[in-house]
């Protein structure tokens, strides 16, 4: 079994005996610690579904949006929206490493962080300026990457800016992959950056077999969908809406439920539609932090399915060297990362 300190715990305030992800609060003061990474942090990547709240509570203002970042951070050590209960991943370059860690990154290297911000010690000197359609925000700050914590070098050979985007979702298209199994009927629910990684990966598994249908609430996320040429079909509907959704799908010429399903919206309320596209036999992956895991549960038993429903886990063994590949492999996917619309239901 690891340490308590190799994963974070001696840096716990409250409450007592917790790891840092579930912690309230965490200390966030130098020193590094002996089974630490310091970071200069450039860049906060936030997750989708706390960046929409964070929007929206501040009405789209930049400066309120900065405000609320910089106050999270200050009153628990991390950026862990306490609303969301998310974070999302950092970019920034090692100053120092502890004694204790084995094959550490050097000092000076770039990375980018795969363990989630809820639990990675932060502080921040600066926030801004934020652009409202973009979740990736530049700050001035030092991070602390425990051990146990997976991080990936930036590659020179893509936008830095891209690569952040995918590395932060990782973990989509390496699950996906996972369960995809040609011939499968695939649904992919969301368009954002998980969910182009996702088709990507869905398409790749599934070759010429199959069926491959992604469905979006936005007209812009759906018209860049088409665009990347992976989808059979891909469909305007609003998720949260589940009758409402299966018309739209017949409408489409899509009939029949999926053998997987993958979740990957930034909005509540979508996980009776989840279920209700997906066979008795089939498989729902639920990568979304806007997901309730009882109005799934409950929901299942309300239409009497039978659907395996997985959480889905940001983690991926090999820290993203997947999600790299797949934007090697496909340019349009870069560009359609670079340019994601401003106000996107995924």
């Amino acid at each position: 079994m690891p340490s308590a300190d190799s994963l974070g715990a001696d840096r716990v305030i409250s409450p007592p005996g917790a790891l840092p992800q579930s912690a309230r609060r965490i200390h966030a003061d130098l020193p590094t610690r002996v089974h630490e990474i310091g970071i200069d942090v450039e860049t906060l990547c936030l997750d989708s579904t706390s960046f929409r709240q964070l929007s929206d509570e501040a009405e789209g203002d930049p400066l309120r949006i900065a405000e609320l970042i910089s106050g999270i951070v200050q009153d628990r050590g991390k950026m862990h929206n306490p609303v969301t209960g998310s974070g999302g991943v950092l970019i920034g370059t090692v100053k120092e490493v502890g004694s204790a860690l084995e094959d550490p990154p050097s000092i000076g290297d770039r990375i980018v962080t795969l363990a989630s911000l809820t639990l990675t010690p932060l502080t921040l000197e600066r926030v801004g300026p934020v652009e409202t359609g973009s979740a990736q925000i530049p700050v001035e700050g030092t991070a602390f990457l425990m051990s146990s914590a997976p991080w990936a070098e930036c590659p020179d050979d893509l936008d830095l800016d891209v690569a952040l985007a995918a590395l932060d979702v990782c973990g989509s298209p390496w699950q996906t992959r996972e369960l995809v199994d040609r011939g499968d009927t695939v649904m992919i629910l969301g368009a954002g950056h998980a969910g182009k990684l996702a088709m990507a990966a869905a398409r790749e598994q599934l070759g010429n077999s199959g069926l491959l249908v992604t469905v979006d609430n936005s007209e812009m996320a759906c018209s860049r969908a088409q665009e990347l040429g992976l989808s059979d079909h891909v469909v305007q509907a609003d998720l949260r809406n589940p009758l409402s959704t299966v018309e739209a799908l017949r409408q489409a010429g899509v009939v029949g439920q999926a053998d997987l399903t993958i979740v990957v919206v930034n909005a509540t309320d979508c996980e009776a539609t989840s279920i209700l596209l997906t066979k008795n036999s089939g498989t729902v992956l639920f990568f979304s932090m806007a997901t309730s895991f009882t109005a799934a549960a409950l929901g299942s038993e309300g239409v009497s399915s039978r659907a395996r429903m997985l959480i889905g886990s940001g983690y991926s063994p090999d820290r993203g060297a997947y999600a790299l590949e797949l934007l090697r492999s496909h340019p349009t996917l870069q560009d359609a990362l670079s340019k994601e619309p401003k106000e996107v239901l995924e």
